[in-house]
C-alpha cells in the first residue's frame, strides 16, 4: 500500500459539524492538564477511536483564533449510562475548567493498531507525544502484552503523567532528548526487555534513526509522524507544513501526516528526508 493509498484523502471537518463537548474533570499533569470532556453524541466514531488519532479544534475568528487547535485524543470511554467521554491533555497555562465546553472535529487519521496477540511490546515517546502512549499502554496491557516505556523531555515538567504510565507498564526509562535514540538502541538489545513491535511517538528525525535501528534487529515499527510541538499549521493537510518524502518500499512519494496518518509503518521513514 502505498503512502497515497494509505490514509483519506478529505481535510478533516468537511462536511461535518463536528460536536460541543462539556469539561467534566480537570486533572494537573506537570505541565499539563489531562482533562476529561463528555461528547453528547452516540457517535461511533468515538467510541472506535483508536491511540494516536487526533482531534482539531476549528478555528473560531470571535473568539480570535485564527488557527485551529490540534491535540492528540487521550482516551475514549463508552459507558451505557453516561455515554461517550473523552480525554485530552491541555497545557496547563489554559486554565481549562469544569463545565467549559470546547467545539471539536474528530477523531481524525489512522491511530496505532494493538497486535493480533500478546507480544511484548515498547514504546517510545518524546514530551507530548506521551499523550497517545499513556492510553496506548492501557490497551495493551489490558491484551496480555508486556510493555514497556521510555520517555524524553528537555525538563522534568514536561514528562507526561509518569504515575499513570507506571502503574500500567512494566517498566518505564526516562532520558534526556539527546540520549533517546541511544536509549532505545539499549532497550532492543536487552533480553529483559526483547520487544517484538516498537510504537513511537517523537519529532520526525527520532522517529528515523528508532526506525532503523528497530529494522536492523528485525523488530517491526509504528510511528505517529506528526509532531505537534513543530506547530501544526491547518490540521487539515490543506497547508503542507508537515509534508515528509516517504517510500513504502516500492516508490517515493509525499506523505502528509495529518492527513494520511498520523500513525505509519515506521520503514516508511527509513528513505526520504523532511519536506
Amino acid at each position: 500500500m502505498s503512502a497515497h493509498e494509505h490514509g483519506v484523502r478529505t481535510p478533516p471537518g468537511a462536511g461535518r459539524a463536528g460536536v460541543t463537548a462539556v469539561v467534566t474533570a480537570v486533572r494537573p499533569a506537570g505541565s499539563h492538564d489531562v482533562v476529561n470532556l463528555v461528547v453528547p453524541e452516540d457517535d461511533a466514531r468515538w467510541s472506535a477511536a483508536r491511540p494516536g488519532q487526533i482531534v482539531v479544534r476549528p478555528i473560531d475568528p470571535a473568539a480570535g483564533r485564527l488557527l485551529p487547535e490540534v491535540f492528540w485524543l487521550g482516551g475514549v470511554t463508552v459507558d451505557e449510562i453516561h455515554g461517550t467521554s473523552i480525554e485530552l491533555v491541555l497545557p496547563l497555562e489554559r486554565e481549562t475548567s469544569v463545565g467549559e465546553r470546547l467545539r471539536l472535529l474528530g477523531p481524525f487519521g489512522r491511530g496505532f493498531a494493538p497486535p493480533s496477540q500478546p507480544v511484548d511490546a515498547l514504546l517510545v515517546a518524546h514530551e507530548g507525544g506521551a499523550v497517545p502512549m499513556r492510553w496506548l499502554v492501557e490497551i495493551l496491557r489490558a491484551r496480555g502484552c508486556a510493555v514497556h516505556v521510555i520517555l524524553s523531555a528537555s525538563d522534568a515538567q514536561h514528562q507526561m503523567d509518569l504515575a499513570h504510565l507506571r502503574r500500567h507498564a512494566r517498566t518505564v526509562i526516562l532520558a534526556l532528548p539527546e540520549d533517546l535514540t541511544a536509549t532505545v538502541d539499549r532497550a532492543l538489545d536487552d533480553p529483559v526487555i526483547d520487544p517484538a513491535v516498537v510504537y513511537a511517538a517523537a519529532p520526525v528525525p527520532a522517529l528515523r534513526q528508532i526506525a532503523s535501528s528497530a529494522a536492523a534487529r528485525g523488530r517491526s515499527t509504528r510511528v505517529a509522524a506528526l509532531d505537534l510541538a513543530a506547530g501544526v499549521v491547518c490540521g487539515t493537510g490543506l497547508c503542507g507544513a508537515c509534508d515528509l518524502d516517504v517510500h513504502d518500499g516500492r516508490s517515493a512519494s509525499v506523505l502528509r501526516p495529518c492527513l494520511e496518518g498520523p500513525v505509519v509503518p515506521g520503514e516508511w521513514l527509513l528513505r526520504g528526508e523532511a519536506g
